[in-house]
């Protein structure tokens, strides 16, 4: 019989190699946005595509549209690696609507700070909102759509 110590050193690096957003996400849609925040100041865009449904569509801030899980990560890792890699996502107000008890829709205010300009210099922070929809699937919440929107004044 092992020693009980070693049972809870077991569970705790069980627990410590989940993903970052399963028991987020798995009860509640705010879980995503929670998530997301995470995975993006962790730069971990393999977190942040867990967030997203297979077949999910996002549209960024520049009015990109990325079509599913796979390519939306990949972007992401792109922009991390590069512009986005000392960025810092903060969380001003998020709003949710079940529109059914399997459907959630999500308005998320953010901050983004560390974003360099085209010659390296800060840039001040960045407000924006992004809406997400949202669907309760067997492994919890995923976003099935996301558009990224920049606000012209902080909002």
């Amino acid at each position: 019989m092992p020693h009980p110590s070693r049972t809870v050193l077991a569970g705790v690096v069980l627990l410590l190699s989940l993903p970052v957003t399963s028991t987020a996400q798995a009860d509640r849609p705010e879980g995503l946005v929670e998530g997301f925040i995470r995975a993006w100041n962790a730069h971990d865009m393999k977190a942040l595509g867990g967030l997203f449904a297979e077949d999910a569509d996002f549209i960024t801030v520049e009015g990109n549209w990325w079509k599913g899980r796979a390519w939306i990560q990949a972007q992401h890792e792109r922009a991390h690696a590069a512009k986005l890699k000392a960025t810092m996502l903060v969380e001003t107000n998020t709003t949710v609507r079940l529109a059914r008890p399997d459907v959630a829709v999500l308005l998320f205010k953010w901050e983004l700070s560390g974003e360099p300009d085209p010659e390296g210099k800060p840039t001040a922070p960045r407000h924006g909102i992004m809406q997400i929809v949202a669907v309760k699937q067997a492994g919890g919440w995923r976003i099935v759509s996301a558009q990224n929107t920049n606000a012209m004044t902080p909002v």
